[in-house]
């Protein structure tokens, strides 16, 4: 409810769902169709999430922690993120800042092959469980120190898949996700370099 009446939610506003494109010019003038029918594109009411986070807490949780969404917004929308709780998630305080340690209490444990797995695993289970067609994975955490690209440690798909095995503390949680969900055949999209690095040396 606002000054202006009840407002539902809608895509008015969405590049992809609201917005239209000018295939050219006939008798009666210029004509436009959506932009979601130009390319073949998921309705985003189609999209079915997951993921993963060290910390425990609901999403509902964990958006009242955030403190960034309106409280009204946060109270209409706990019912829906109330019963979504993120999968364990890989720690490594080596590689993000210490602040996030009291958060750490969902965590994936043994060795970086044993989490690597784990994480293969669970893309197989969200697959099964929810049939969906396609599966991206796309990395939102913290941001972590830099990682060189190291001759013998991960030069190439065979080194990095040997430093994984041998537990080599170099290898951070990122670099564990998108190899896992490369070997898994799915999208991983990250904004750091060093995954972009990780995605040239493994796909051939």
């Amino acid at each position: 409810m606002t000054k202006d009446g009840l407002k539902k939610p809608n895509y008015f506003g969405s590049l992809t769902q609201a917005s239209t494109v000018c295939l050219g010019s006939s008798l009666e003038g210029d004509v436009y169709i959506p932009m979601k029918d130009v390319l073949p594109m998921v309705h985003p009411d189609d999209i079915v999430f997951d993921g993963w986070d060290i910390s425990s807490l609901n999403l509902a949780e964990a958006m009242e922690r955030a403190r960034v969404l309106d409280f009204d917004l946060q109270r209409q929308l706990r019912p829906y993120m109330e019963n979504l709780k993120p999968r364990p998630s890989i720690y490594d305080k080596d590689f993000i800042a210490s602040n996030q340690e009291s958060r750490a209490d969902n965590i994936i444990p043994g060795t970086k092959n044993e989490q690597m797995e784990q994480i293969r695993k669970d893309i197989r289970d969200f697959k099964m469980k929810t049939g969906v067609d396609k599966v991206i994975v796309l990395w939102t955490a913290n941001t972590e120190r830099f990682c060189d690209v190291k001759p013998g440690l991960n030069d190439n798909a065979d080194n990095l898949m040997k430093s994984i095995k041998m537990n080599n503390p170099e290898i951070s949680p990122s670099t564990l996700f998108a190899v896992a969900s490369i070997l898994e055949e799915v999208s991983f999209l990250d904004n750091q370099w060093n995954i972009f690095l990780i995605q040239v040396i493994l796909v051939k």
